[in-house]
């Protein structure tokens, strides 16, 4: 009904502009453009319906408003019908071009995706699987030699790398679902506390310092998406601050939000939309801490999903990361 209503405002808009200027100096083959201008564009604007009743509107009102006899419909001329099959085919072709050109604007979307996640990924996976790779090599031709101690580094250290890559990996997953608008799966009511412990669980780290001042216990999402875009937030507060990272969870009337504040570098020249882009990393080359930005897009967009938000904020010292989600009385209304 939204886009009917706007389709409508568009095209009084264009029937009094229609008549302003044809009252001043337009002809009436300039007042049948501006109609069919209207008309074209609720087409690429919304859908082939409202095209079409954008072209009904528009034949109509340029029947009623500038053919003879002023102020009357009438469908008797072979011009008028001609008139109004010319807006509807209009709205047609339009709408059909546009479908076509948006699927092809997805398909190369998507085609670009791909040829990113291969560009990009390429080191950040290489180097967790060398390393696993290297040593269970080691463990394994130097077994009987090596002391008890370096063994337990050497598995502590590919359990540590087989983590990274599987965070990698989640995170290619979920970026090439939310470029392909299939991210949101079921999802039920989960417990606040319980996706904080699971991550606390996962950092295994004294560095994280919770702060409960929620009335809220439960929220509706996605168990695994939530926690994941969580982590991804905090991984990120976490490699850029060698202090501890504080998460602040509260919550108003409609939402519930965690607060992620850490003493790092903060953001570069103070840009809080960059680091949604994909691909966006603050390393240069294989130099620095940055990841291959995958990240806080995947967040971001798991947090759209849920009706929900990730807004990045410059501290006094450091960053602080806002994801919100809707409570359980809002996602639904």
């Amino acid at each position: 009904m939204r886009d009917i209503a706007v389709t409508i405002i568009i095209m009084v808009i264009a029937v009094l502009a229609s008549w302003l200027l044809g009252s001043l100096f337009l002809p009436i083959g300039g007042t049948l453009l501006i109609l069919q201008l209207g008309c074209a564009a609720c087409a690429v604007l919304f859908s082939r319906f409202s095209g079409i009743i954008a072209a009904l509107f528009g034949a109509m009102s340029f029947n009623f408003f500038f053919t003879e006899p002023l102020y009357s419909v009438r469908m008797s001329d072979a011009d008028d019908v001609v008139n109004m099959a010319t807006f509807i085919i209009v709205a047609i072709l339009t709408s059909v071009l546009t479908a076509f050109y948006k699927k092809q604007q997805t398909a190369l979307r998507k085609a670009q995706l791909q040829a990113n996640v291969l560009r990009s990924v390429s080191h950040d996976l290489r180097t967790p699987l060398s390393s696993i790779l290297g040593s269970m090599e080691t463990l394994d031709f130097y077994y009987h030699s090596l002391s008890e101690e370096d063994k337990r580094e050497l598995i502590k250290g590919s359990i540590y790398e087989s983590k990274r890559l599987h965070a990698y990996v989640e995170n290619i997953l979920q970026a090439t679902r939310i470029q392909s608008d299939l991210l949101i799966a079921g999802r039920e009511k989960v417990s606040i506390s319980i996706i904080i412990d699971n991550l606390i669980a996962r950092f295994n780290t004294d560095r994280i310092i919770v702060i409960y001042t929620n009335t809220t216990e439960y929220v509706i999402a996605s168990p695994p998406l939530l926690e994941q875009a969580l982590f991804n937030v905090i991984d990120n507060a976490l490699k850029f601050s060698n202090e501890a990272v504080k998460i602040v969870v509260s919550n108003d009337a409609k939402n519930t939000f965690f607060s992620i504040e850490d003493s790092g570098i903060g953001l570069k020249n103070g840009d809080t939309e960059s680091p949604f882009l994909l691909f966006s990393s603050s390393r240069d080359g294989d130099v620095g801490r940055g990841g291959i930005g995958l990240g806080l897009n995947v967040a971001k967009g798991i947090a759209e999903a849920h009706k929900g938000t990730l807004l990045l904020q410059n501290i006094d010292q450091g960053c602080r990361a806002i994801f919100s989600i809707p409570n359980l009385s809002e996602q639904f209304s």
